[in-house]
């Protein structure tokens, strides 16, 4: 009996057992790191976030500041981060970032500007479907900075990234299309070539920091995180979401159709050509950011193109969007196993 009441006090005194984790938890855990993981998720809500602030504010006079400063914005963030890739590039790896950036011109450049020409010399200036040419040349020709810089620094070395960096430094932008467009109406216009020679500057004054001060490598890295989010914030004012879910379903056959053309290109060369993982190839399946503002700035350049541009920058947003799920999508599930990233 006194064995009995002893064992009952103890059992009332005695903390109870922990309870076991719930499976349930568990599994939400699971999910939340693997989707906080994903290449494509600190560029996409961003721009989403932007998008919705944008159409939500407006052209109210009362925030006016902050809209100019938006509006300013992506030019200065990729600026800064053009500098902070160039500074963790290795002085080492110079050779093979040429032939990086090679591989990226040629998959995400070169050939969709064969195709552009192609689809220009079928169906004129119109196109097809509604997608006018317009649309093809502002979306089809660049690489994602954002992208690939959030894809590949998990799964490639320096080299990698700046490799995009270089070729996004290249492509994006109204040059390259007004270039094209140019050779296929048979006549250059004025084209801005000062702009890519401060982005070249930029990226190489990056290197030349790292060289210096190998100790501000550190610090800059950190910056990498908070220059994408800024950006894409300020590239997602520029989305126009009245026109966007009318236009949506040309935009997504675009942003598709160029991005496995583009991403398996760079992915079989950096396979077979370069040895490299296929799947840092994939990361230049997504158009730039700043394709969505392409058409306007086309339309300024050469007034001929004004009358497609509402409905090129509706398409191209979409695509643009499109692009970023799609390459995340590529990019995550053709990672390799074996690193670590996430």
């Amino acid at each position: 009996m006194r064995a009995l009441v002893a064992a009952q006090s103890v059992a009332m005194i005695a903390p109870p057992a922990p309870p076991k984790p719930s499976t349930d938890g568990q599994r939400l855990g699971r999910f939340t790191r693997w989707f906080l993981a994903l290449p494509g998720l600190p560029v996409l809500l961003p721009m989403l976030l932007g998008a919705e602030l944008g159409t939500a504010i407006g052209d109210r006079q009362e925030v006016a500041p902050v809209t100019g400063l938006l509006a300013q914005m992506p030019l200065p963030c990729i600026g800064a981060l053009l500098f902070v890739i160039g500074a963790q590039v290795p002085h080492k790896q110079l050779p093979a970032l040429a032939g990086r950036t090679l591989a990226i011109l040629t998959a995400a450049t070169a050939l969709p500007a064969i195709l552009v020409l192609g689809y220009g010399a079928m169906f004129g200036a119109r196109g097809a479907l509604g997608v006018p040419l317009l649309t093809v040349a502002s979306s089809s020709l660049s690489v994602s900075n954002n992208m690939w810089v959030g894809i590949v620094r998990k799964i490639g070395d320096p080299a990698d990234v700046a490799a995009g960096c270089v070729a996004a430094v290249v492509s994006s932008g109204p040059l390259v299309p007004l270039l094209v467009l140019a050779v296929w109406k048979g006549q250059l216009t004025g084209l801005p070539w000062a702009l890519a020679l401060a982005a070249v500057l930029l990226l190489g004054g990056g290197l030349l920091a790292g060289a210096i001060r190998p100790a501000s490598k550190r610090v800059l890295a950190y910056l990498t995180t908070p220059l994408l989010v800024a950006m894409s914030v300020a590239m997602g004012w520029a989305i126009p979401t009245s026109a966007l879910a009318r236009e949506a379903p040309a935009g997504i056959v675009v942003a598709v159709t160029s991005g496995l053309v583009t991403g398996g290109t760079a992915a079989l060369l950096y396979r077979r050509v370069l040895r490299r993982p296929a799947a840092i190839g994939w990361a230049a399946s997504a158009p730039a950011g700043v394709s969505v503002t392409v058409p306007t700035m086309i339309a300024i350049a050469d007034p001929t193109w004004a009358q497609w541009a509402p409905v090129a920058t509706a398409q191209t947003a979409a695509a643009v969007l499109t692009g970023i799920v799609l390459t995340t999508f590529l990019g995550t599930t053709t990672r390799p196993r074996t690193t670590s990233g996430s």
